[in-house]
């Protein structure tokens, strides 16, 4: 009976660990992406708007060329993370300096648990892209 209750036990710790990894897991990722944009001076809603897969290719084409330029403006580079997947995590920033008519949007690629590039914009087609150490478009 005791040998029972200690197997029984041990499969509900085990389902409920898995249960708060399932549900947390992606808030530390989150948690992580705030942090990161903070050290930027970038102050962002509490969730993200949305999140994505991405995979950074092999080999740069002249998107992801350019992409690399503005990362390399803040400090940061993807080329050790080619061939790699991750998650882009976007947020709404809430401390841009200036009025640009529309929200403005914080994207955070995390690889492996950690963020490792991200940059500023808009989506309209009038709007911009730049680096997280930049502040205006």
């Amino acid at each position: 009976m005791k040998r029972r209750f200690s197997v029984v036990l041990f499969l509900t710790l085990c389902a409920v660990t898995a249960g708060v990894f399932c549900v947390y897991g992606e808030d530390s990722d989150e948690s992580k992406c705030r942090e990161f944009l903070k050290g930027y001076g970038w102050e962002v809603e509490k969730s993200s708007d949305s999140h994505a897969q991405v995979r950074i290719p092999d080999v740069f084409d002249k998107v992801y060329e350019n992409y690399n330029i503005i990362q390399k403006t803040s400090g940061l580079d993807l080329m050790p993370y080619c061939g790699m997947s991750g998650t882009r995590y976007t947020f709404v920033v809430t401390n841009y300096p200036v009025d640009v008519g529309e929200p403005v949007y914080a994207n955070v690629i995390v690889i492996n648990g950690e963020p490792v590039g991200g940059d500023i914009m808009t989506v309209s087609l009038s709007g911009f892209m730049h680096g997280l150490g930049e502040n205006l478009p």
